[in-house]
C-alpha cells in the first residue's frame, strides 16, 4: 500500500497546491494522499491569512486527510520544520514524501543533503547561527551549493536530512516549482501564482485576478471572513515588548545577540508591523526570520518551551475523506485526536492557545472545542 504524505501550509491553497498533489500522485500512484498542514501560524512568521479549519476543508478536495503540524515545528526554522513534518508522516505510516523544488531534481538535493549534514555540527555552523544567521543562510555560507540559496530546495534538503536523522523509510521525491517565485509580491503572467503573491492581492481586494489562480469557491468564502495579517496582532505585540524586561525578552526562543535591545528602542516609534520590522531588520535579520521571532514572542514561545518540546504518539486529525479514516483505522500504536476534548486537550494544548489567540485577532468563532474533525465523501 503507497501512503503519499505532503507537508503543506496552504495559505491560501491555490492551483499551484492543486497542480503539486496532482503531480505528486501521478509520481507515486498512492492509495491515500495526507497533506501535513501548518495551523493558524506559519514558517515564514505570518499569521494565517484564513484559519486551519477553512483552509483543511479545502485541501480535502483533493487529498484523503489532513493532520495539522505541531506549532512549535510550524513556526521554527527549515530543520524543526522538517523534522515535525516527517515524525507525523511516519506515524501515519507515509511510504512516499513530495516537495516541491526549484531543482526539480531529487538525486541532486540528495548529494546536496550529503554535503550539508556534516555541517551542521561544525563549530564554523554554531558560530554563525550564534551570529543570527538562520540555519539556510548559514548551511549556505558553508558549503558550495547553489541548490543552499533557493528556499524550496533548501526545505526540501531539510526534508531529506530529517528523513536521515530518524532512519525513515520514507522515499524523498520532487516536483518542479513553475510560475513566479516563491517569495514574489506580483501576481504571475503564468499559469500558477505564489501563495505571496496572492495574499497580497486578496489583501488590496484584487479578487478579479486572485481568481485565475485559486478555487472559486475558497476566495468567495475568504471574502466574506476577516483576511488575517501580521498587522492585526502589532498593538498586542508592541504591549508585550515595552511591559516584557530586556531578561525575558532575552529567553524568547530566536532571540540572539542583544536583539532584545533593538526590539525596545524600535517599537516606540514605529506605528505599523511593516513600519516596526523595517526598522529591526537588517542584512543578518532577514525579514521572514524577525517575523518568526515576533510569533514566538507573540505566543511566549521560550527557549526553555523549545528544549522541552518533544515528538509525541499524537497527531491531530483536521478533516478526511471516508477513503483517508479507513486509513487512521489500519494504524496501531498512535493516538489518533480528531475531535479535542478535556480529557485529550494537554496533548495539543499549544495548537488549541494558538487557535484561541487567532481568534481574538481575527473575530474567528472556530476552535478546537466546537470544530469537529471535517468528514467528506
Amino acid at each position: 500500500m503507497k501512503i503519499l504524505a505532503l507537508i503543506t501550509e496552504y495559505n491560501p491553497f491555490h492551483n499551484g497546491h492543486i497542480y503539486h498533489i496532482e503531480k505528486a500522485k501521478a509520481l507515486t500512484e498512492p492509495d491515500v494522499t495526507i497533506a501535513i498542514m501548518s495551523g493558524n501560524f506559519t514558517q515564514r512568521g505570518e499569521i494565517a491569512i484564513t484559519d486551519k479549519f477553512t483552509r483543511t476543508k479545502a485541501a480535502l478536495k483533493h487529498v484523503d486527510l489532513v493532520a495539522e503540524l505541531p506549532l512549535l515545528n510550524a513556526v521554527s526554522s527549515a530543520d524543526d520544520f522538517a523534522r515535525g513534518g516527517v515524525h507525523i508522516a511516519d506515524k501515519l505510516q507515509a511510504t512516499d514524501l513530495v516537495f516541491g523544488s526549484e531543482s526539480g531534481s531529487i538525486d541532486s538535493l540528495i548529494n546536496a543533503a550529503d554535503e550539508s549534514a556534516p555541517l551542521e555540527d561544525s563549530p564554523e555552523f554554531n558560530h554563525l547561527l550564534k551570529q543570527g544567521y538562520s540555519y539556510p543562510r548559514a548551511i549556505s555560507a558553508l558549503a558550495d551549493s547553489t541548490l543552499l540559496s533557493s528556499p524550496n530546495d533548501t526545505l526540501g534538503i531539510a526534508y531529506i536530512n530529517a528523513l536521515k536523522e530518524s532512519d525513515s523509510l520514507i522515499r524523498p521525491g520532487t516536483i518542479k516549482r513553475i510560475g513566479n517565485n516563491y517569495s514574489d509580491a506580483s501576481l504571475s503572467s503564468t499559469e500558477f501564482s505564489s501563495a505571496t503573491s496572492l495574499r497580497a492581492a486578496l489583501f488590496q481586494s484584487d479578487t478579479e485576478q486572485a481568481r485565475k489562480f485559486m478555487p472559486e469557491s475558497l476566495i468567495n468564502q475568504m471574502m466574506d471572513s476577516h483576511l488575517a495579517s501580521n498587522e492585526d496582532f502589532y498593538e498586542t505585540l508592541k504591549t508585550v515588548i515595552l511591559t516584557r524586561s530586556t531578561a525575558e525578552l532575552k529567553n524568547i526562543y530566536m532571540m540572539t545577540e542583544g536583539l532584545e535591545h533593538r526590539l525596545k528602542d524600535k517599537i516606540l516609534s514605529a506605528d505599523s508591523y511593516d513600519a516596526f520590522l523595517s526598522a529591526v531588520k537588517t542584512k543578518r535579520y532577514t525579514w521572514t526570520r524577525l517575523s518568526r521571532l515576533m510569533i514566538a514572542i507573540l505566543l511566549n514561545i521560550t527557549n526553555d518551551v523549545m528544549k522541552q518540546h518533544m515528538l509525541t504518539d499524537s497527531v491531530r486529525i483536521l478533516g478526511m475523506t471516508k477513503n483517508g479514516q479507513q486509513h487512521l483505522k489500519s494504524i496501531g500504536n498512535v493516538n489518533i485526536i480528531t475531535n479535542v476534548n478535556k480529557k485529550n486537550r494537554d496533548l495539543v494544548s499549544q495548537e488549541v492557545t494558538a487557535t484561541e489567540v487567532y481568534n481574538t485577532f481575527t473575530g474567528g468563532q472556530k476552535n478546537d472545542f466546537n470544530t469537529p474533525v471535517i468528514i467528506v465523501p
